[in-house]
Parts: structure tokens; C-alpha cells; sequence
């Protein structure tokens, strides 16, 4: 269904395994590599529902002010409406798996990335992350919140 897309955002490294176009607007599907004391800023989605499976290492996830320490084989749900977001306190590298239901969201990290490709390195933060993450976000329906820690 397409070639994955690869795209760096920050620290992270962000692959679109399927877009809404290949699957009728049903899900986006990506991969995040997600480097050591890294993490979105908390957030809260208006349309789309975000489940988190952890392929590598582990990820502490805050969903609605409760704290979930998830490892690798395990998952978690980041409901749309809820404040949610996921750090990396570990030594390594944690890779996930996320479905976006339904899809489209995973339009806003090939808007807001640059892009790059598996075997590269990851291309380093623009000084303007920040400003495209935060100006481009009422587009996708995402609003960004004060921390829960």
C-alpha cells in the first residue's frame, strides 16, 4: 500500500506505515522512536482515538493524569478528549506502534517533520519546532495542555 514515509520531528523519528487514503479514512498507522527523556507535550485530540503499542524498551504514559509505566509487548489508549501524553525516562530508545482511529492525524507529522529516511540519522530540531508544532495543531484538532507531572 505505499512506501512508509519517514519523518523527524525533534529527537523523533516518526514512519507513516499507512495513511487515511490507504485505508478508506479508517486509521493512520506510524512508528515513533522516541530517544531518552523525550516526549510530546501533553495534549488532547478532538477527532481521533490514539492506541499505543510498545515494540522496544518503555514509555511512561500520563492519560488523564494517571501515570502507566508500558513496556515492551504492552499497550495503551490515549482516548480523544482526554489529556494524554508519553515521556521516556529509560536508557534507550523506546520504539511504539500507533494506530490513529480514524485516520488523518498522521498528516500533521509529515506537515510539521522533515523528512528524512530509515538510514539516515535524524536530522536536528529546527529552531522553529515549536512554533509549526503548536501553529499547525488547530488544523488536526489537537490542543496542547500544562503538564500532569
Amino acid at each position: 500500500m505505499g512506501s512508509p514515509r519517514v519523518y523527524d520531528i525533534g529527537s523523533h523519528r516518526v514512519t507513516i506505515l499507512l495513511d487515511a487514503a490507504a485505508t478508506g479514512g479508517a486509521l493512520g498507522l506510524v512508528e515513533i522512536a522516541v530517544p531518552p527523556g523525550s516526549g510530546p507535550l501533553p495534549h488532547v485530540h478532538g477527532r481521533e482515538d490514539e492506541t499505543y503499542h510498545v515494540l522496544s524498551g518503555e514509555l511512561v504514559f500520563t492519560v488523564d493524569g494517571e501515570r502507566h509505566v508500558v513496556r515492551a509487548g504492552e499497550t495503551a489508549f490515549g482516548p480523544r478528549g482526554i489529556p494524554h501524553e508519553f515521556h521516556n525516562e529509560g536508557a534507550e530508545t523506546a520504539r511504539i506502534l500507533v494506530a490513529l482511529t480514524p485516520g488523518g492525524f498522521e498528516e500533521y507529522f509529515a506537515e510539521c517533520g522533515t523528512p528524512s529516511a530509515p538510514d539516515r540519522p535524524p536530522a536536528p530540531a529546527s529552531p522553529d519546532l515549536l512554533t509549526r508544532l503548536v501553529g499547525i495543531a488547530p488544523r488536526y484538532g489537537i490542543t496542547f495542555v500544562p503538564p500532569a507531572r
